[in-house]
């Protein structure tokens, strides 16, 4: 089941935000999955009714002409208030297989009909074969049926990808840039909190889907002990707040739970199925779902990709911030956080000094920028 757009609210300092308004919300009547149950063995009490009426009347203990219809209205009361507990019982579970089943991916639908029409297709075959066999009767089709929709369902879900227009857009580039696929959110992408800014720019499209599993992570981050910790975690709730108020793009917390184990396991399982793309800034995570096939998106590659690049002999003015590594090396920094490591500049810390560029260099981490003091600089330096 999609998430309601409300936002998800920041649990306080004793971790009892959500179990106070859940104290102040009125009563929930009866899901609607507990009311269809209901209503379902109400009619079976009604039939069941009706078939005792016409059995009492042929055996002559009831008789009247208005007797089998005050036997289905019995039979229909006596099966609503007979079905009050096993209605409760498993609407719950009736409720959350239906929005489990609102949340299958369109593909999974779409190759669950072709499976179940494919098989009842074959059954009318094997029915118009088999209607000559002696014994063959309508429970053996019903059989037949159930067994080929099952199988042939299966076997397309399971083998979706071989009839999706996927491969069409793998073969077909302008076909593929027309697609639009969802995009699942890490726990790290939203405690960076640079996801905003990303969307308001209009730099992604499609849907931003948050499992349960993610906000549920998000919620034990922003209870723990550790104050850190728990600072990161409430950052997280207030970032994902914004992102369900923002208009650009729709953001949805998602019921879909794809087994158990691990949260990382399980994001990559999701996407796979679904089948979506992945934020992140894990860099592990990254690369293990982009090894099994997942679309990643770092937000860290994508701040990097849009740094200013400097070609060598451009000049920068920059201030020395601390020694670096190597003997004789200077640490500066521009305003993006690129650092820039400038040769014999260890002396210079805290001026301000033109600098050359000489090469830059991308890493896992960033790009590193080098750099040396310019000739006119060094000579005015070395004459005071």
């Amino acid at each position: 089941m999609k998430g309601s757009r409300q936002p998800p609210h920041a649990p306080d300092a004793a971790g009892s935000g959500s179990a106070a308004v859940q104290r102040g919300a009125p009563p929930r009547g009866p899901s609607l999955a507990t009311e269809m149950i209901r209503g379902v063995l109400s009619l079976v009490g009604a039939v069941l009714g009706l078939g005792w009426g016409s059995w009492w009347m042929d055996v002559g203990w009831l008789t009247g002409p208005n007797t089998l219809l005050y036997m289905s209205v019995l039979g229909l009361l006596i099966g609503y208030l007979a079905s009050g507990g096993v209605a409760k019982r498993w609407g719950g579970h009736l409720d959350r297989w239906l929005r489990r089943a609102a949340d299958l991916p369109p593909d999974v639908v779409l190759a669950a009909g072709t499976g179940a029409t494919a098989g009842l297709l074959i059954t009318v075959l094997i029915n118009n074969v088999l209607d000559a066999v002696p014994g063959f009767t309508w429970y053996w089709s019903l059989l037949i049926a159930t067994l080929l929709i099952t199988a042939s369902s299966w076997f397309f879900v399971r083998n979706r990808r071989l009839f999706s227009v996927a491969r069409v857009l793998q073969t077909n580039p302008a076909a593929a840039a027309l697609s639009v696929r969802d995009k699942l959110v890490d726990t790290s992408a939203i405690i960076d909190g640079r996801l905003v800014e990303v969307v308001e720019a209009n730099f992604l499209d499609g849907r931003l889907l948050v499992p349960q599993f993610v906000l549920a992570e998000l919620q034990r981050i922003a209870d723990a002990d550790e104050p850190l910790r728990r600072k990161r975690g409430r950052r997280g709730l207030e970032v994902l707040d914004r992102l369900v108020q923002q208009l650009h793009l729709p953001t949805e917390v998602i019921q879909d739970e794809a087994g158990s184990g691990a949260v990382d396991d399980r994001l990559i399982r999701l996407c796979l199925e679904r089948p979506a793309d992945l934020i992140t800034t894990d860099y592990n995570l990254d690369r293990v779902a982009a090894l099994q096939g997942v679309r990643v998106l770092n937000l860290n590659q994508l701040a990097n990709a849009v740094k200013a690049a400097f070609l060598p002999g451009e000049r920068l003015s920059l201030t020395i911030a601390k020694p670096g590594r190597e003997a004789g090396q200077g640490l500066a920094y521009l305003e993006d956080g690129t650092m820039v490591v400038v040769e014999d500049a260890a002396e210079l810390v805290g001026n301000t000094v033109d600098t050359q560029v000489t090469s830059s260099l991308q890493t896992n981490m960033g790009r590193m920028i080098f750099a040396r003091v310019s000739l006119d600089e060094r000579a005015g330096h070395d004459g005071a």
